[in-house]
């Protein structure tokens, strides 16, 4: 088992080289052709991924988590997010990637944009329909730009980005129908609180110290976390450690004591049943199945 998952800018290329372009976009059959169909784990710091798969299929694993893959696939990875394929031969979509920073015109004025693209997500369309068939099209376009290599691409690229990340972001708003409409101030706040767990997570801070630092109440906290997120401030910082304890249940050789201690639990046996009882199994168990 593997003690380190590596960091590139795109898989296989060293974070030192950084493609200067608002989005890359290629093929799915150009990198993983490559690896005998095999993407082996790993993240990237400071990129969104878009993936859409249109032939063959597989499965991914995205933070110790399982998942088939099919036409009609579709994959969202924000930053930091562990991720591998297994990919059946003649796979083939595309797989768009954004800097973060590439996407802060329209994060700045969609708020909401950025907290909705914060958990990885793999969601499945019927091919063949509307909105699968736009952004089809979209991609197409965009790797047609991308290719070419003309004056002033930049402009055209970003464009594209913000087009293609405005859809998956849609898409997620979907997957949380019957929420009502948040403004911006609202979304805004959740996006703080999700920053400053990310921050945190390891320190066990109390919700209640998230709300002040945040200038507002616990239930309005919680409030909002459910209307944006369908989860209540509760359960996001439960989930964040559950997400960084499947990592290192998968991707490392640390003991279930070393685990335990690494994301701020005092009592190894308080972090088993606190994974228990959300996993449905103990933290040994899932590492067996893994």
């Amino acid at each position: 088992m593997p003690r380190s998952v590596p960091a590139y800018w795109l898989y296989g290329e060293r974070l030192s080289e950084r493609f200067p372009d608002a989005l890359h976009i290629e093929p799915i059959v150009a990198r993983s052709s490559l690896h005998g169909w095999t993407i082996q784990p790993h993240l990237h710091h400071d990129l969104f991924q878009f993936f859409l798969v249109t032939r063959g299929g597989g499965r991914t694993r995205v933070d110790g988590r399982d998942h088939v893959l099919r036409p009609g696939s579709l994959l969202l990875l924000p930053p930091a997010t562990i991720h591998e394929f297994a990919f059946l031969e003649g796979t083939d979509g595309f797989v768009a990637s954004a800097a973060a920073t590439s996407l802060k015109r329209l994060f700045d004025s969609e708020p909401e944009t950025r907290s909705l693209l914060g958990v990885p997500a793999v969601l499945h369309m019927m091919p063949g329909s509307d909105d699968l068939a736009a952004l089809e099209a979209t991609m197409h376009l965009a790797m047609r730009e991308f290719s070419a290599n003309l004056p002033g691409r930049e402009f055209p690229l970003g464009a594209y980005a913000d087009l293609i990340t405005s859809w998956f972001a849609r898409a997620m708003r979907g997957v949380r129908a019957g929420s009502e409409p948040l403004r911006d101030a609202r979304a805004g706040l959740v996006r703080r609180f999700i920053e400053r767990v990310e921050a945190r997570f390891q320190s066990h801070e109390a919700l209640s110290e998230h709300a002040r630092a945040l200038g507002v109440s616990v239930p309005h906290l919680s409030r909002s976390c459910r209307e944006l997120l369908g989860r209540s401030a509760a359960h996001v910082i439960q989930d964040r450690l559950m997400i960084e304890a499947r990592r290192d249940l998968v991707y490392t050789a640390m003991s279930i004591s070393q685990i335990s201690f690494r994301l701020g639990f005092t009592d190894p046996a308080y972090f088993s049943r606190f994974f228990a009882k959300r996993a449905g199994v103990s933290p040994s168990d899932y590492r067996a199945k893994a």
